[in-house]
C-alpha cells in the first residue's frame, strides 16, 4: 500500500539522516566553510542520481553571493565548461554508484588544474574521493532499489547555510 511504502522510505531515511550527523566531523564542515569563502568561484557536477545534489549547490551558493557555475554538459559541452577551473577555484562533485564516469574526469582535470576538491560520494574507495582534498561520505537511504538524497541534501544545505552564516558574521565584525 502506499501508506506502507511512504513508511519504510521515512524509516529509512530518518536511519540515513542520524548516520549523516553521527558521522560527519564538526573538523570536516568548517574546513568546507573555508573552502568555499576562500574560493574565487565554486564549480559543481553531479549527473544522474546526483544532479538534484548539484543543482541546489549552485542555486544556494548564489542566493548567498557565491560565484557558482554548474558542470551539466549540456548539448555535450562538459570539457568545455570545465576548462575555466584554476588553482583559485572550488570544485564540489557528487557521485554515488555506480559513478559517473564524466565526474570522473572531471574531478581528475580539477585535480591537474589545482583546484580544491571537495566530494560528495558513498565510500572512501569512490574514484572521486582519492584526489578530493576533503571527502563526505553519504550514505543516502536505499528502498527497493531507488536511492533517496535525503541525506545529500541535508548535507548540501548545511554547507551552504553554515558558509552563509560565516559571511554574514565577517560582515558584521568589520
Amino acid at each position: 500500500a502506499p501508506q506502507d511504502v511512504l513508511q519504510e522510505f521515512a524509516d529509512s531515511n530518518i536511519l540515513a539522516l542520524e548516520h549523516l550527523k553521527a558521522n560527519v566531523r564538526k573538523a570536516d564542515l568548517e574546513r568546507s566553510v573555508e573552502m568555499l569563502r576562500s574560493a574565487h568561484a565554486v564549480y559543481i557536477i553531479g549527473l544522474r542520481r546526483s544532479f538534484p545534489v548539484a543543482a541546489y549547490l549552485v542555486y544556494a551558493l548564489r542566493h548567498v553571493g557565491k560565484p557558482a557555475h554548474l558542470l551539466d554538459g549540456v548539448a555535450g559541452m562538459l570539457t568545455e565548461q570545465s576548462t575555466m577551473l584554476t588553482s583559485k577555484d572550488l570544485l564540489i562533485a557528487t557521485s554515488f554508484h555506480p559513478y559517473a564516469r564524466e565526474t570522473v574526469e572531471i574531478v581528475n582535470v580539477a585535480k591537474e588544474q589545482k583546484a580544491k576538491i571537495i566530494a560528495i560520494t558513498d565510500s572512501r574507495l569512490s574514484p572521486i574521493a582519492n584526489p578530493a582534498d576533503l571527502v563526505f561520505e553519504v550514505k543516502d537511504a536505499e528502498v527497493r532499489q531507488f536511492r533517496s538524497l535525503t541525506a545529500s541534501m541535508c548535507l548540501a544545505q548545511a554547507l551552504v547555510i553554515s558558509y552563509a552564516f560565516e559571511i554574514e558574521g565577517r560582515g558584521r565584525s568589520r
